[in-house]
């Protein structure tokens, strides 16, 4: 197996985990945080810290040491800003700038399934359907930007929604009141397929373009979050009236046929996913 010079922008939630089985399988790797209390931690799991902050502009520890590898993660949360398609955009060229400035040949940047519209239909990578959020329309620039700005090779993946160790969907809505009637499709990846995604795509630089990322099951909101939180022995959320919401289903056949990677959890509805 290659071994690749790494770094992550972002080791949170999904990053620092993703960074962990990338030491473990002998890369190096570099992660940032913006938390000066997290650089220990991530010394003691291998990993070379950084303290940096992209708002919009990137500051902190030295830029073009973190830069110096051959495969660049982003993964940075949206800002929470009111004029986030702006500051996504401001982002975006500040990093374009300082990547295609580094030997960076491979860029793989996190997205978002949140990036399409609810049509009530079937949502994959050619779907032309706009962003209804501006977290949507942000996301949907900052790919554009990165896709037709970086020298490297970039791969975006547009995550579902995220579950897994302190996101367990039990929590989500137990015990709540919830509008609809439950029975629109869910889409949700665990973070163990969203590090394997993203792990598969590393091992193979070749791979370019826009991949969506979730499990192939979707089973309604309602069995969901019910069987959920029943796992828990939490109080099941109610759904109050009978009233249809908006859905999509979000197809990620691409991921699977070009990557060749097979998803641990395929079925958000499976106990399996609850232990």
């Amino acid at each position: 197996m290659t071994h690749h010079r790494i770094s992550i922008l972002g080791c949170g939630w999904l990053g620092f985990p993703l960074a962990q089985q990338l030491v473990a399988n002998n890369h190096f790797v570099r992660g940032s945080t913006t938390t000066k209390e997290k650089i220990p931690l991530l010394e003691e799991s291998g990993i070379e810290p950084y303290f940096l902050t992209l708002d919009p502009r990137l500051s902190g520890d030295d830029i073009t040491s973190f830069f110096d590898v051959d495969t660049v993660v982003l993964n940075i949360p949206p800002p929470r800003v009111d004029n986030r398609v702006a500051v996504l955009q401001q982002q975006a060229n500040e990093l374009i700038s300082y990547l295609n400035a580094s030997p960076v040949k491979r860029v793989i940047m996190v997205s978002s399934t949140g990036v399409y519209g609810f049509k009530n239909q079937d949502a994959d990578e050619n779907d032309a359907h706009p962003a209804e959020t501006e977290n949507g329309k942000g996301l949907v620039a900052m790919e554009r930007m990165l896709m037709q700005g970086l020298n490297a090779i970039v791969a975006i993946v547009r995550m579902a929604g995220l579950i897994g160790p302190d996101r367990h969907p039990g929590r989500f809505m137990a015990g709540k009141e919830v509008e609809g009637n439950g029975e629109e499709p869910v889409n949700l990846i665990h973070q163990d397929d969203a590090i394997g995604v993203v792990g598969a795509l590393i091992r193979q630089p070749e791979i370019s373009g826009v991949f969506n990322a979730c499990a192939r099951e979707h089973p309604t909101r309602r069995e969901v979050y019910v069987n959920a939180a029943e796992s828990l022995g939490y109080e099941p959320p109610v759904f109050r009236d009978s009233s249809p919401r908006p859905w999509k289903r979000i197809i990620s056949k691409k991921i699977r046929e070009t990557t060749g990677y097979s998803f641990a959890y395929d079925d958000p509805a499976s106990p399996d996913l609850f232990r």
